[in-house]
């Protein structure tokens, strides 16, 4: 029988993605990262910055029904958090979608109280 490959740190991206995302203001955020603003770019931006592991599955019908757990080491889960992070200011900032950028200027290193 055919088999398909899965990528499983995919999965593990997309829901730290979700995860994350919902920590962060509306606006900008949560809008320019929708599923059908950048939310992909980022996925895709942690992806290339983090070896990926792959599996195979039986290609048949059940396999849509089939589930793989995927382990991450504490190391590897807050990699790919900071990843995201960074991925969330670098995509933002970059000028890709002008519509989002965010017109503040944050210190990094500085309290919030701090921020005016």
């Amino acid at each position: 029988m055919p088999k398909t490959l899965v990528n499983l740190t995919l999965s593990v991206v997309t829901e730290e993605v979700e995860i994350i995302l919902e920590s962060y203001p509306k606006h900008p955020y949560q809008e320019a990262f929708s599923p059908s603003g950048l939310r992909q770019d980022l996925i895709a931006y942690v992806l290339s910055r983090v070896p990926n592991t792959y599996t195979a599955i039986e290609a048949s019908e059940s396999a849509s029904n089939q589930t793989v757990q995927v382990r991450c080491s504490s190391e590897q889960l807050l990699h790919i958090e900071n990843l995201i992070h960074t991925g969330i200011l670098d995509l933002l900032y970059s000028g890709q979608k002008s519509d989002y950028r965010v017109h503040e200027t944050v210190r990094f290193g500085a309290r919030v109280s701090s921020w005016s």
